[in-house]
């Protein structure tokens, strides 16, 4: 009987440990807006190119020149703020955007 309390209470309290940065609401979890525009697909792209250069997948010659146009890429969406970004015509105005109103390409971000 007394192993079956202790039992049932590491359980309950087992439980409460995994379950409980669900229930707290903390303010660390949710992502502010640094960490979203840190998403961007260029700069996870640069963030992949390192790994690959690093672990050998990637030559040094296309390390350099795909580092190239991802930083270029990255640096634009950066200097934009919170406007969307398209490769060939730049900053947009329109924030919530998928698609450039000027070219039709996908925006950056």
């Amino acid at each position: 009987m007394t192993a079956l309390l202790v039992g049932t209470a590491l359980a309950v309290a087992s439980l409460c440990f995994v379950l409980w940065p669900l229930f707290r609401g903390d303010a660390a979890l949710v992502p502010n807006r640094v960490t979203a525009r840190a998403q961007s697909p260029a700069v996870e792209a640069l963030r992949d190119l390192e790994f690959d250069h690093q672990t050998g997948k990637v030559s040094d010659q296309d390390y350099d020149l795909l580092k190239s146009r991802y930083t270029e890429q990255a640096l634009v969406v950066i200097r934009a703020g919170d406007r969307s970004v398209c490769a060939g015509c730049g900053p947009r105005p329109e924030s919530d955007a998928h698609f450039c109103s000027n070219c039709g390409a996908q925006l950056l971000s």
